[in-house]
């Protein structure tokens, strides 16, 4: 049993550690844990939602048809799960005064749905044994966390255009960030729920795909620093003004790329996707 346990837990521990420490700038473990173990609890409301859910999406008949099994997945399973795990993300991780850098936000929705995923990888292991667990370890909890990262990319760009005054694109943002894990969660499990040699085989090519870029994606945000609390007026201070300024003037007709959309804009000006502002 011990060993069960262990091997449930060490694949969560070891993202959550990954994630932590690519945080130049670390989180309060407080909160962290806050997070960490309402992603745990939102197991409950997910499996009353799933089990009802489950009355007029059917997700254990592989003789459906893929298109149909995307549709009762995306209802029956991915949007329930992603949809408790940003509850908390948006309510803790988004409005906390902790929240001052871009990749914050990454790592709270990432440890939101590493919460879940060690209460469900827990019940099945211990219902299936070591196979499972080995299996697990490989693909669905790096599945959550890599459906986490995707979530906080667009909360993070939500915010800042609130923080812009952009609340138009911040909403689409904030909508985004609850439909593009639930599709990617959806695409998940329907290949496998779906069944065939070359779903598995489609499975699998997805899987790897989603991993490298959602890893990448840690890298590229996790580097850019960006205080976010400069946009809030928190700590901005007479000196910072004047040197952002000076900046803008002197690079104010250059195109860059925008380091969290990859989209060209002028500098002196903000992208029109995220907000960010160089």
């Amino acid at each position: 049993m011990d060993i069960l346990l262990g091997l449930a837990v060490l694949p969560v521990i070891v993202l959550g550690f990954y994630i932590y420490k690519k945080d130049n700038n670390k989180e309060p473990e407080g909160l962290l844990t806050k997070i960490f173990l309402l992603g745990v609890l939102t197991c409950v409301p997910v499996v009353i939602c799933e089990m009802i859910a489950g009355n007029f999406f059917d997700t254990d008949d592989s003789t459906i048809g893929f298109i149909s099994m995307f549709i009762n997945v995306f209802f029956g399973v991915g949007l329930i799960e992603e949809f408790f795990k940003w509850l908390v993300t948006k309510k803790v991780g988004y409005n906390s005064k902790e929240y001052d850098e871009v990749y914050d936000i990454i790592v709270y929705s990432v440890f939101a749905s590493l919460g879940f995923a060690c209460l469900e990888n827990i019940l099945y292991v211990f219902s299936n044994g070591i196979g499972t667990a080995i299996m697990r370890a490989l693909l669905s909890v790096p599945g959550h966390a890599c459906f986490g990262v995707i979530m906080g990319y667009f909360l993070s760009k939500a915010k800042l255009n609130e923080l812009h005054g952009n609340h138009a694109t911040s909403k689409t943002n904030l909508f985004l960030s609850i439909l593009m894990p639930s599709l990617v969660h959806t695409m998940y499990d329907a290949l496998l729920f779906d069944g065939g040699d070359m779903n598995i085989l489609i499975f699998f090519v997805f899987d790897i795909l989603m991993v490298i870029y959602c890893f990448s994606l840690v890298k590229r945000m996790s580097s850019i620093q960006y205080n976010v609390s400069l946009l809030t007026g928190q700590s901005m201070t007479s000196s910072v003004v004047k040197e952002q300024v000076q900046v803008q003037d002197n690079t104010k007709n250059m195109i860059q790329v925008c380091p969290i959309c990859k989209r060209k804009y002028m500098k002196g000006s903000s992208c029109p996707s995220c907000g960010y502002k160089n």
